[in-house]
C-alpha cells in the first residue's frame, strides 16, 4: 500500500469536514480575549444552593467561563422516558439551574463530555441499558488483550469484566472503557447523544475530553481490525490477500503488523473524523457555540502515542479552542509546551489547563505567570472541586488564584 493510498482515509475525514466547516458559521472573537476559566464537576452541583454558590465564588473571584462535566453515556442513543407531568416540573435539573445562575452573573458554560471516554476504572455502571452493556463490541481493546477477546463471545459477561480487570491493573494505560472511533455506529451514537444534550440546553461551548486513544497499543478489536483490513484488502494481490487472510485466521494482529503506518493512520484518521463530526453538531444545533479539545502539548505524544492529530484539526477548522491537559509537569517543561503549543495552535485560541489539585499555591501562581508571559489566550484551573476543599488546600485559595490571574498583565 502506498503512502498517497494510505493517506486517502484521512483526506476523506479533512474534506468532509472542511464542508461542513465552510457551510457553517463560526463565532467571531476578539483576538487575545482573557478567559479564565474552571473545570466543575458533577459532584459540585449537588443542590440549587451548592450551584448558586458556585456561581457566586467563581464569579467573585473574576472567572470568565466554567467547563462542566456532563454524565457518562447512557445507552446507546438513549432517550428520557415520558414523566408524569408533576413529577416533571419538581424534578431538579442540575444543568438548567446551573446554566440559569451562570447566565445571570455572565459566566459562559461549555459542556465538558468525554468524546472517547464511556466508564472509568473500578466504576462500572450497572445498568443493563449502559453502552458497555448494549454495545461492549464498541469499545477499544489493548494489544495486549488481543488474542484472549478474540476467543470470547463479544457479549458475554467475561469479556466485559476481563477488559475491566486489565484497566484496573494498568491504571498508566487507561484510566477506563473508551469508545472506539473506528466503529461507524459508536461514532454515530456518539453525535446523536451530543445533539440530544444540544437540544435541551443552551451551552455557550462544548469541550471535547478523550479525544485521543488511551495509547497506540488500543484498538485491536476484532470489529476495528476489520475494518483496517478491509480498507487495505484492495491494494492487494489477490495471493497476498489469501495469504494474510490465512494467517489472520490464528493470529488476529496480522493486518496491523503488517502495515504498521497504515494502521497508526488509519486511526488517527478516525479520531479526525469523530472531531470534525462533533463540532458540526454543535455548530448545527447551536450556531455561534464555540468547540474546544482538550490536547496533548507534545506533537510527538500526541501524534504518535496518541493518536490526535490536533494541529490539522486547527488548520482546517474543526475546532476553535486548543487546550492542554493540566498535568503535573516541571515548571520548566510546562513553558516548553506552551511555546511549542503556541506555534502548533494557528488562529485558534490556545487555553492552558493548570493543574492547581496536584500543585501547591505557589506552583499554581507560577504557573498562571508563565502562561501570561507566553501570550496564552485562555487559562483554565483543575479543578472548582479541588481548589475549594479545605483538606487540599488553604482557605481562600481560589480568590487567591483568581487574584493571581486579574494582576498578572496577559501580554
Amino acid at each position: 500500500m502506498s503512502i498517497c493510498e494510505g493517506r486517502r482515509s484521512t483526506r476523506l475525514a479533512l474534506v468532509a469536514g472542511v464542508l461542513t466547516v465552510c457551510l457553517t458559521p463560526r463565532p467571531v472573537h476578539a483576538a487575545g480575549a482573557d478567559v479564565t476559566g474552571l473545570w466543575v464537576h458533577q459532584t459540585a452541583l449537588v443542590s440549587a444552593d451548592s450551584i448558586d454558590r458556585l456561581v457566586q465564588e467563581a464569579s467573585d473571584a473574576g472567572f470568565t467561563t466554567l467547563l462542566v462535566e456532563m454524565p457518562g453515556a447512557p445507552g446507546p442513543s438513549a432517550r428520557p422516558g415520558p414523566q408524569p407531568r408533576g413529577r416533571r416540573s419538581r424534578a431538579f435539573d442540575r444543568v438548567r439551574t446551573l446554566l440559569t445562575a451562570a447566565h445571570r452573573q455572565g459566566l459562559d458554560v461549555h459542556a465538558w463530555v468525554q468524546t472517547t471516554l464511556v466508564a472509568t476504572t473500578g466504576n462500572l455502571p450497572t445498568s443493563r441499558s449502559h453502552l458497555i452493556h448494549q454495545h461492549p463490541e464498541w469499545l477499544m481493546v489493548p494489544r495486549a488483550l488481543t488474542a484472549e477477546l478474540a476467543r470470547l463471545d463479544v457479549h458475554s459477561p467475561t469479556y466485559l469484566t476481563t477488559l475491566d480487570q486489565w484497566a484496573r491493573q494498568h491504571p498508566d494505560e487507561m484510566d477506563g472503557l473508551y469508545l472506539s472511533p473506528i466503529i461507524p455506529e459508536a461514532a454515530a451514537d456518539a453525535a446523536d447523544r451530543l445533539a440530544e444534550l444540544l437540544t435541551r440546553y443552551p451551552f455557550d461551548g462544548v469541550h471535547l475530553d478523550s479525544a485521543q486513544f488511551p495509547s497506540s497499543d488500543f484498538d485491536y478489536a476484532r470489529g476495528a481490525v476489520a475494518l483496517f483490513r478491509n480498507e487495505v484488502a484492495p491494494s492487494l494481490t489477490s495471493e497476498e490477500r489469501r495469504r494474510l487472510d490465512g494467517r489472520a485466521t490464528i493470529d488476529p494482529l496480522t493486518y496491523p503488523d503488517a502495515f504498521p503506518i497504515q494502521w497508526s493512520r488509519f486511526r488517527r484518521s478516525r479520531v479526525t473524523a469523530l472531531v470534525a463530526r462533533l463540532g458540526s453538531v454543535v455548530r448545527r444545533q447551536r450556531p455561534g457555540a464555540r468547540v474546544g479539545v482538550s490536547v496533548v502539548a507534545d506533537p510527538d505524544e500526541a501524534l504518535g502515542r496518541r493518536l490526535q492529530d490536533w494541529r490539522a484539526w486547527a488548520e482546517v477548522g474543526f475546532i476553535d479552542i486548543a487546550c492542554l491537559r493540566p498535568g503535573v509537569e516541571t515548571a520548566d517543561d510546562f513553558e516548553r509546551q506552551l511555546r511549542s503549543a503556541r506555534q502548533l495552535a494557528g488562529v485558534v485560541e490556545l487555553w492552558a489547563g493548570i493543574g492547581a489539585r496536584w500543585l501547591s499555591p505557589l506552583e499554581t501562581f507560577d504557573r498562571i505567570r508563565t502562561a501570561h508571559r507566553v501570550g496564552i489566550d485562555g487559562i483554565m484551573v483543575w479543578s472548582y472541586d479541588s481548589v475549594t476543599d479545605p483538606t487540599q488546600h488553604p482557605p481562600g485559595h481560589l480568590q487567591q488564584i483568581g487574584l493571581a490571574l486579574a494582576t498578572v498583565p496577559t501580554r
